[in-house]
């Protein structure tokens, strides 16, 4: 399998994923005055799940099909400005802006189920019909429930749109064997998920930035940086021990999931420290 290096439009996309990470911990973290509750813990872990979910589909669709045309950047841009008015939709309170954040997120895995079809049609490619379809399905089952949301009441209209994101993030896992048989471009996918870590520690390291006052020096910076230093060379010798850049065989589906959990959590380890701030 041929080498695929992630473009400057890649990084350029994922900048806006974090800067969406950063938004929902603004957002949650003052739903209670404790340092972490269960609202804010789930209302943060749905949030998450909404955005990875999009990440993970974009990811797998440029991995696989990329090519650098027209069409594609006009996808990649539309779809990184849906996601930023998206992001403007974030509240606390999920239900007074329910309506343009379930009607927008429809809108991106539209594009994402168009973009599908539409490259897996004009390119030729290695991909069996089979994966295609699980990927069709899965979004077009999540758009279904996104749009029941929509017209239910407001009792029960988040539960669907809940159902919804819980199937566009396990689908891609679904079909496990054609994914097998379909692999990615494995160091793609690792050096795409190790730059995005990368951008994320930086945006815990910007978040230490207005706490710090020379006036009134504080223990407490030094040890968060110091933290975030610590998780970032972890990350780096997991990085370069632990993932077989050179795989050609791999559905990519296992790595992707071990990074929801390490971005989840070092999202929450960046909400808890500007909690405390």
């Amino acid at each position: 399998m041929e080498k695929k290096e992630v473009s400057m439009a890649e990084l350029f996309f994922d900048l806006v994923f974090v800067y969406v990470l950063s938004t929902i911990n603004q957002t949650v973290q003052h739903i209670s005055q404790s340092l972490v509750s269960f609202e804010s813990l789930g209302k943060n872990l749905v949030l998450f799940l909404v955005f990875y979910s999009i990440w993970v589909y974009h990811t797998l669709l440029i991995n696989r099909f990329f090519e650098q045309k027209w069409y594609q950047y006009v996808f990649l841009f539309t779809d990184m400005f849906l996601i930023l008015c998206l992001s403007k939709a974030i509240n606390s309170n999920f239900q007074e802006t329910f309506i343009p954040f379930a009607s927008i997120t429809g809108c991106i895995y539209v594009s994402l189920m168009v973009q599908y079809f539409l490259n897996h049609m004009l390119i030729r490619h290695r991909l069996s019909n089979r994966l295609i379809r699980v990927y069709l399905v899965g979004l077009g089952l999540t758009i279904i429930f996104f749009i029941l949301g929509l017209v239910l009441p407001k009792n029960i209209n988040f539960w669907f749109f809940l159902i919804g994101i819980i199937i566009a993030v396990s689908s891609p896992g679904v079909c496990w064997k054609a994914s097998k048989q379909n692999p990615v471009f494995f160091s793609h996918l690792t050096e795409r998920l190790s730059l995005f870590m990368i951008i994320l520690f930086g945006e815990g390291i910007v978040q230490i930035v207005p706490t710090i006052k020379l006036s009134n020096f504080n223990v407490l910076d030094v040890v968060y940086f110091v933290l975030i230093v610590s998780m970032f060379i972890i990350y780096s010798f997991h990085y370069k021990g632990s993932l077989d850049q050179e795989k050609t065989d791999d559905s990519g589906l296992i790595t992707i999931y071990i990074h929801l959990f390490i971005i989840y959590a070092t999202n929450m380890v960046f909400l808890i420290m500007h909690k405390c701030i």
